[in-house]
């Protein structure tokens, strides 16, 4: 997308929005029709009021006047019925158009690289999905079609002015009308910038407060409350700056747009009263009718200032909301094989960086068989969780390739590898709702088969002891149970996935004492009869393991059973040492 440059970024946004009112576009055609039947309708009431009032004045019958006026009561239920119609048409368009947004950029979102949520902020992606989208639909209910409403009967008005009255009465009148468009015009201009800052600064404010509400338990720890809510009164600040910079905007163009109608309507009274003085041709009810069509002018000009703060509004979060939509070099690659997992893996000379200046990795070669349990060990740094990431496609190597069954991972359905890869992490995220909810990640499962894996892995006294069991609640992030507990759940999730793969990401590097016995039954049974990946702190967690795994400076650096690592007398024998020295 470009920037806010002007027509060619309006005309570009409006094309991207407008792409997802297709489906609906019997519905926008039928909108569009109503606005063009009101703009015509509005003519007729002046004109019945001219009538009636020269009828009144000539001292004709008040039959003549009942009947004028009783057109008029049905014109304006007529007006009214449409009106409502209208409405609920551009409305309902619009909500069926976000509906359509949110599920593809959620979609979109669900695809992208895990590389774009490490440096993007939470905050900002909810406002994207949320606030940007639904002010999306005001570009429908009050924006696009509203305007060419405005536009249309403003047409209609000044044409029905120049058809129905004196020329020069007209010109006279509306001889301010220049000055309007040209008010008009900077006031479109400097709404479209500020109204972009607006954006941006709610987005720096949502990303802010999701932020320091998750990361509260920090903010307290270490007492940043008083520097906390000087960073945020200085962003909100900066938001409310951006806020007032718009609203001087409407506070000058809203008081000319009063006072060239005030000047309008007196250019017609002055001459107009003249003339009807002077009997040349204007009549009391050509002045009233005058007066009539002046403020109808006048009424959609003084709305098009909301309109426009509707449209500005909408174009700038659908700038952004798009963005995200069309992003192709974010989307994570994706091939077509899908098959039962194996669980034979390869790295195959794998260099990877989060950086490419700064590898993480370098040459990384290693094979883990079908069905085998392989520890990874070494110093924080070395690329242990960096393996799982690149293995998982989260991330893919700058150089080399992995293989999963003797087929290349870029070749692999992700969805379909994830699936048959259960993966139990050290910061563990559940769900709000029921342990139920949390271990079956909300798949219908009946509960006596969770009471049977549990009690194979030798959690069912753990479960037992929550209270209401599976139908304990958890709350957001899981802060009702403790750490032990909330990993103990992820294994049993992972067992009830029943995975040809596993993978444990440092696991049981958090473990109190209390459930340490549960966590090393659950981890012998977990990691039974499948290839399994284990990435420990612990070096007592691994010692049941076929193989380790030792990374160091971006490389294997050792790799064998525990008694052969031990008679290497290497960094292996040193982590182990170390490990022992620690304990005690």
């Amino acid at each position: 997308m470009a920037q806010v440059s002007g027509k060619s970024f309006d005309a570009q946004i409006l094309r991207g929005v407008l792409r997802y009112a297709k489906p609906y576009r019997k519905t926008f055609a039928l909108a569009g029709a109503l606005t063009v039947v009101l703009g015509l309708l509005s003519t007729a009431r002046p004109l019945l009021i001219r009538d009636a009032v020269d009828a009144a004045v000539a001292a004709e019958s008040a039959g003549d006047v009942h009947r004028i006026l009783l057109v008029l009561f049905g014109l304006l239920l007529v007006e009214g019925l449409l009106q409502w119609s209208f409405y609920r048409m551009t409305n309902r368009l619009g909500q069926w158009v976000i509906r359509d947004l949110r599920v593809q950029l959620f979609d979109r979102l669900l695809r992208f690289k895990m590389s774009y949520f490490d440096r993007t902020p939470v905050g900002t992606l909810v406002t994207r999905t949320v606030s940007d989208a639904e002010t999306i639909a005001d570009i429908f209910a009050e924006g696009l079609l509203v305007i060419f409403g405005d536009f249309f009967k403003i047409a209609v008005l000044l044409l029905a002015l120049f058809l129905t009255f004196d020329p020069t009465l007209v010109l006279v009148s509306l001889s301010v009308i220049p000055i309007l468009f040209v008010a008009t015009r900077w006031f479109q201009k400097s709404i479209q910038s500020s109204f972009t800052d607006v954006r941006n600064q709610v987005a720096a404010l949502n990303a802010f407060v999701q932020e320091r509400i998750t990361g509260m338990a920090l903010v307290h720890l270490f007492g940043r409350e008083k520097a906390e809510a000087a960073r945020f009164e200085a962003i909100n600040a900066t938001h409310r700056d951006a806020n007032i910079r718009s609203i001087w905007s409407f506070s000058l163009f809203l008081p000319i747009i009063e006072l060239l109608s005030a000047v309008s309507i007196g250019l017609a009274v002055w001459y107009g009263g003249y003339r009807a003085a002077a009997g040349d041709g204007v009549t009391l009810g050509d002045l009233t009718a005058m007066i009539l069509f002046i403020n109808m002018l006048y009424r959609p000009l003084r709305q098009l200032a909301d309109r426009f703060n509707t449209l500005q509004m909408g174009m700038v979060a659908s700038d952004r909301v798009l963005k995200l939509i069309d992003q192709k070099e974010e989307l994570e690659p994706n091939g077509t094989h899908a098959a039962p997992l194996r669980g034979g893996i390869e790295f195959r000379n794998i260099s990877f960086g989060y950086r490419p200046d700064e590898p993480v990795l370098r040459g990384f070669n290693l094979t883990i068989l079908p069905g085998e349990t392989l520890a990874v060990v070494g110093p924080t740094g070395a690329g242990k969780s960096t393996l799982i990431g690149l293995l998982l496609g989260h991330y893919e190597p700058q150089e080399g390739e992995i293989w999963v069954d003797g087929i290349p991972l870029r070749e692999w359905d992700k969805a379909s590898l994830r699936s048959q890869a259960a993966l139990v992490m050290q910061d563990v995220f559940l769900f709000s709702g029921t342990v139920r909810d949390n271990v079956t990640l909300f798949e219908p499962l009946p509960d006596d088969v969770i009471w049977k894996a549990a009690t194979s892995m030798g959690l069912a006294e753990f479960l037992q002891k929550l209270p209401g069991g599976l139908d304990f609640q958890v709350q957001e992030r899981g802060n009702t149970l403790s750490t032990g507990q909330r990993q103990l759940l992820s294994f049993l999730r992972a067992f009830l996935l029943n995975p040809p793969v596993l993978v444990l990401d440092e696991a049981t590097s958090n473990i109190d004492s209390e459930t340490e016995r549960w966590v090393q039954s659950a981890t012998v049974a977990l990691t039974r009869g499948r290839t399994s990946i284990v990435v420990a702190h612990r070096l007592a967690t691994i010692s049941h393991a076929d193989r380790i795994a030792v990374l160091a400076d971006g490389g294997l650096a050792e790799c064998g059973t525990h008694a052969e690592l031990q008679a290497l007398n290497g960094r292996y024998a040193e982590l182990v040492r170390a490990s022992f020295t620690n304990a005690h």
